[in-house]
């Protein structure tokens, strides 16, 4: 398995994906006969894994930004004259941790125990305003959630983004007329204007703006090699 691949599309195909018939992992293309891998929906380690198991050509769709060199992962070794004390120390840390976290729970018990009148009032008032923010989910044209979506309050720096699972909740209270801005890499930015009864939760479809296909190229990287290769390269030469 290589640590390293490169990923190209050398010549980009001019077909439309709209076009294409839906198939199992992506869309038929009639002009080619050939099924189009969609991977613009792929993590980095689906990918990876894809070509690691893969032989032979493949036509794909990818975002602008997945055309690069991808690295693999290397899982660390552990020499087995460590494992023991490993085991100690670990064991040694969670007994440290276990005891720890018994008297902060305790300390945090106390202390609630002795919350003012006012600080519950406080309490309740955030917790009432905190229901009126704007909480919504973004997803991709298949549905699919989109993490890391950027959102902005227009005309401001105010903002947030989206978590693993595409869910938002916008920091602060909006007021009718204001505009969130959705942006993500490789889809057109998106504008929702908030009405005069809006929803407390909003969905927002982002649309790819751009993508590119074709036959994709697999190169490997090249390293520059270690001063031990080099030597180990100049006895060859020797011989």
């Amino acid at each position: 398995m290589k640590n390293q691949l490169l990923l190209t599309i050398p010549k980009p195909c001019s077909e439309k994906w709209s076009s294409f018939s839906p198939a199992s992992k992506g869309g038929f293309c009639n002009s080619c006969s050939k099924v189009v891998i969609d991977f613009s929906q792929m993590s980095d380690e689906e990918i990876l894994s894809f070509f690691d198991n893969h032989t032979g050509n493949t036509c794909g769709r990818f975002r602008p930004d997945q055309l690069k060199v991808y690295q693999h992962l290397q899982s660390p070794t552990v020499r087995p004259g460590l494992r023991l004390l490993k085991a100690g120390v670990l064991s040694m840390l969670l007994i440290m941790i276990s005891k720890q976290g018994s008297s902060q729970s305790a300390m945090a018990r106390t202390k609630t125990e002795f919350v003012s009148n006012h600080e519950r009032q406080e309490v309740k008032s955030q917790a009432i305003s905190r229901d009126h923010l704007i909480k919504g989910v973004v997803k991709g044209e298949d549905g699919l959630p989109i993490p890391g979506a950027n959102i902005l309050l227009k005309g401001s720096e105010i903002g947030t983004s989206s978590d693993a699972d595409g869910n938002f909740e916008f920091p602060q209270k909006l007021n009718e007329g204001d505009v969130l801005i959705f942006t993500f890499i490789g889809y057109v930015p998106t504008e929702y204007k908030i009405p005069k009864h809006s929803l407390e939760v909003v969905e927002i479809s982002l649309i790819l703006d751009f993508d590119i296909m074709g036959e994709v190229a697999v190169g490997d990287v090249y390293e520059n090699p270690s001063a031990f290769r080099k030597f180990i390269q100049k006895i060859k030469h020797w011989f």
